[in-house]
């Protein structure tokens, strides 16, 4: 004899026993389990708390799926994070936890996980993956702190240390002798950069009242982000980190061509139609320059690469590369953005006596 619609039997040794939904696969399948007992109001008791507070420290919880967690951790998040974070982590939920999104909380385990992750591996680098795993850990702590949720540890995946392009000298004089021949205003971003350091959208933010004669004041970048009509829009934030507002001097092989372009306000880089250059648009020309120049496997991160290196071989000390960079972290500029030549290494082999 059954109960309809409950789970709950009637055996024919006379116990009672009632299913409840143990576990929901990442394809929608219910795996059931059951619990048995001597009376219909005991097995239907036993069913019950299972069903509300399974593996649970709040009830306030057990009916809330993940994509309800992830998008409340997010927004109590909103004021402590920047508005281009706030946006890559929200990108991240809507376009890939979601696939997971509609589970209750109560049915994410370690399994659900790591299929998740091999559903991830299908379509993306490794990378890429455990930067969604990153955000996916954030959520799961907030749940754990604010509803004393009991859930699953998140493992990132081991990853092989990317290999950095940096310009080798004869590159770097080829890719310089072009820029000074263009003499237009993408060619000299891309100068700023390699003589510089600084990043694409800190030099798509400068502003003439922030370059004096000797130095030049890093106070912003510029990003191109959703804004509240949906569409994307310019927008000038503060840098990358605290560290990052810093005072960069000038060198001297860029002095004359700062001081032939100066004017008296307004943004650096100002295309013809008098609107400033934007990051996306100063890389895309930077790909056009490097395809002009024969430069195979380059980006416009690279240029900060061949900066940091180009400074070790000059004897600068890490310390101040690193205030240079806007590192709060020495380790940092060493372990990402230091990268010695071959010319270096031959340099200080030839130094050995016996």
């Amino acid at each position: 004899m059954s109960r309809r619609g409950e789970n709950v039997f009637k055996r024919r040794d006379g116990r009672w026993e009632a299913r409840y939904v143990r576990e929901i696969t990442l394809d929608g399948r219910k795996k059931y389990g059951s619990v048995y007992a001597k009376t219909y109001r005991e097995v239907k008791e036993k069913q019950r708390l299972l069903i509300e507070q399974p593996r649970q420290g709040s009830p306030k919880i057990s009916r809330k799926t993940l994509m309800q967690i992830m998008e409340e951790w997010l927004n109590s998040a909103k004021n402590q994070l920047k508005i281009s974070t706030f946006q890559k982590y929200n990108s991240i939920i809507q376009n890939h936890i979601s696939q997971i999104g509609n589970l209750p909380i109560k049915f994410v385990t370690s399994e659900v996980i790591s299929q998740f992750t091999d559903s991830l591996l299908e379509q993306l680098s490794r990378e890429t993956a455990n930067q969604i795993l990153i955000v996916l850990g954030m959520g799961f702590n907030f749940a754990r702190a604010q509803y004393n949720a009991v859930l699953p540890d998140i493992h990132l995946l081991k990853c092989a240390k990317p290999s950095v392009r940096v310009l080798s000298v004869t590159e770097q004089n080829i890719l310089v002798n072009y820029l000074r021949s263009c003499g237009d205003i993408f060619a000299f971003g891309v100068l700023l950069a390699l003589f510089t350091g600084m990043r694409v959208g800190e030099i798509c933010a400068l502003k003439w009242e922030n370059v004096s004669a000797e130095t030049i004041r890093i106070c912003a970048t510029m990003q191109r982000l959703k804004g509240s009509s949906g569409k994307t829009e310019i927008v000038i934030l503060p840098p990358k980190t605290e560290c990052s507002n810093r005072e960069i001097p000038i060198p001297k092989t860029l002095i004359f061509e700062l001081e032939n372009r100066r004017k008296s306000g307004g943004f650096v880089l100002v295309q013809e139609n008098g609107n400033p250059v934007e990051p996306r648009l100063l890389q895309s020309r930077f790909s056009r320059i490097a395809g002009a120049c024969g430069l195979s496997d380059v980006h416009f991160h690279t240029l900060r690469h061949t900066f940091a290196t180009r400074c070790v071989e000059a004897g600068v000390d890490v310390k101040t590369l690193s205030e240079i960079l806007g590192h709060s972290d020495v380790k940092t500029t060493l372990n990402r953005y230091v990268h010695s030549s071959l010319e270096l290494k031959k340099s200080c082999l030839d130094k050995l006596t016996i």
